[in-house]
């Protein structure tokens, strides 16, 4: 084998690691997406405590000891939430008068 064929073999090799490298990064990156829609609806849920909105949505919650934070970039206080039982598909949003906020 001639050197010449050895350095395409490992051009090859390197560039299926690469195309490897990049679906995996496409295919955890999707995971974390968030639809712009829940935050939307949350923030206009906040700001008329009382109504609830229905959406078809996707968001990640990550809960800290103070609150939480939606994927989004909007943080929940603690004692301002009620409940979050689902983060993605059909998705209620609604707030209590005391606004507490709960995503059904």
């Amino acid at each position: 084998m001639s050197l010449q064929a050895m350095i395409e073999e490992y051009l090859d090799l390197i560039a299926v690691l690469l195309m490897a490298a990049a679906a995996l990064l496409l295919f955890f990156g999707v995971e974390h997406v968030s639809t712009p829609a829940v935050c939307q609806a949350v923030r206009l849920v906040l700001e008329n405590p009382g109504s609830e909105l229905r959406i078809f949505g996707k968001f990640r919650a990550e809960y800290v000891s103070d609150g939480v934070y939606l994927s989004c970039g909007l943080f929940l206080p603690r004692d301002r939430i009620l409940s979050i039982e689902k983060t993605q598909g059909h998705l209620i949003i609604g707030s209590t008068a005391d606004k507490k906020i709960y995503i059904r």
